[in-house]
């Protein structure tokens, strides 16, 4: 009994102190401490097996994606290059007779679907983030959107409609493909209407929140460790901005380029053809550089080290018996089959932290039974690529930390704008989707 109380309270101690400002790496040390004692582990073997073994697991497939993508962002920051492709994007969206309203709304949407297009093609998570940010940044400098809606508007492009959709070469996808043997556009009709239904939640729902913030008198501003340059800097033009971008495209989903080798190639492309907008300290480009590099790596080592802490508080959650016990309960459920299945997808992604793990070890457990209650696998693959996305941001997931780490935000002002696209959304599109596809089974 106590090993099913400390997954939970456990559970509850990560949550509590996140939304209470203590440090990610305190947070996962403390629960991961309450579920060794409770269930009477050794402390030291413990943590130096399966908690640090767990850390240093993440904090490694973690740290050059960030650290790369950083660097990268760091470069268009200081150059002017975000300026030059936000204040084009602005300058086609909001016109000076625009109401406030439609601002917000072509922000969230302009912001949504560039992020969702890099996704789509298969670009790493955080590398679209991170290249995104400061853009999405210029961009609600424009409109008049307060800072704290920052990742919650880009996860509505990377953590949903793009990762769940049908075609997406993201890994969830591609995960259900190989596991089901569908191909990747399996229930097209179905995650469209899904996608277009968390989209309009996310948009409806931020918009509202953005319009109480804005008569509270809240306006955006540039947290203290955003890198931002003059509007009176030189600076290059908007086409030559987005070379390194697309390079970045181009290098990862044609040559096939490991995410780290393509983000570092865009990264030299962007010093080489923004080097003379680069400013001068004390007199060189050369000292500017050498603040980049610092800079990246700060960026990196704090949300990977947030992360790892996490994560090693899940890995010994992972490796008690309770936690295999209660995912046979799920599976073993007198449920409809549809039910099972996305209660058996959110069981194991909450759990865990981790939509591809939900995919992984939920989807081929319950294809059987799912079947053989008559749903097509094509179902099974779609629901579940949208279901797996519900509850895998919750305040100690690994995105969430990740994402307002690099924002420089906290969990209360940062998180409500991620569950409204992360959860709420998702969890709107995988209703519609399942109900569409039972509606129309005759649909592809």
């Amino acid at each position: 009994m106590l090993g099913y109380l400390s997954i939970f309270l456990g559970l509850a101690v990560v949550i509590t102190l996140m939304i209470r400002r203590w440090s990610p790496i305190m947070v996962g040390i403390t629960a991961a401490t309450v579920v060794i004692f409770l269930n009477g582990l050794p402390f030291g073997e413990t943590m130096v097996g399966p908690y640090f073994e767990g850390f240093c697991s993440m904090f490694k497939s973690l740290f050059p994606p960030i650290f790369s993508g950083s660097l990268l962002a760091q470069v268009y920051n200081r150059s002017g290059a975000v300026n030059a492709v936000g204040d084009t994007i602005a300058d086609a969206l909001f016109k000076d007779s625009a109401s406030a309203t439609r601002k917000y709304v072509s922000c969230i949407l302009a912001m949504a679907f560039a992020s969702a297009l890099l996704a789509y093609c298969g670009l790493n998570a955080l590398v679209t983030l991170i290249a995104m940010y400061p853009i999405a940044l210029r961009l609600m400098e424009r409109a008049g959107v307060p800072k704290r809606f920052v990742m919650g508007i880009l996860s509505c492009g990377v953590y949903t409609f793009a990762m769940s959709g049908p075609g997406s070469a993201e890994l969830v996808n591609i995960l259900a493909m190989q596991t089901l043997g569908t191909p990747s556009y399996a229930g097209l009709c179905g995650g469209i209407v899904a996608c277009v239904t968390e989209i309009a939640v996310t948009t409806f729902l931020t918009t509202i929140m953005i319009k109480k913030d804005v008569a509270k008198g809240k306006t955006f501003a540039y947290g203290p460790k955003d890198v931002v340059a003059p509007d009176d800097q030189e600076r290059p033009s908007a086409l030559l901005a987005i070379l390194p971008l697309l390079a970045l495209i181009l290098l990862f989903n044609v040559l096939s380029l490991n995410i780290f080798t393509a983000t570092m190639i865009a990264w030299l492309l962007s010093v080489a053809l923004f080097w003379k907008y680069l400013p001068k300290r004390e007199g060189k480009r050369t000292n500017e550089m050498l603040d980049v590099f610092t800079a990246a790596g700060t960026m990196a080592f704090g949300p990977c080290s947030a992360v790892g802490s996490i994560v090693g508080f899940t890995t010994i959650v992972q490796n008690l018996p309770e936690f295999q016990n209660m995912l046979d309960g799920v599976f073993n459920l007198n449920l409809p089959a549809a039910i099972i299945l996305v209660v058996a997808v959110c069981l194991i992604a909450a759990l865990t932290s981790s939509s591809t793990a939900a995919i992984r070890v939920a989807v081929p457990m319950v294809t059987e039974q799912c079947t053989a209650a008559g749903l097509s696998l094509a179902f099974i693959h779609r629901v579940s690529c949208f279901a797996c996305s519900i509850v895998d941001t919750l305040p100690y997931g690994t995105a969430v930390i990740i994402n307002l780490g690099l924002a420089d935000l906290d969990m209360k002002d940062g998180y409500p704008p991620m569950f409204v696209a992360t959860t709420v959304a998702t969890a709107c599109g995988t209703l519609v989707c399942a109900l569409f596809m039972w509606a129309f089974p005759f649909l592809p």
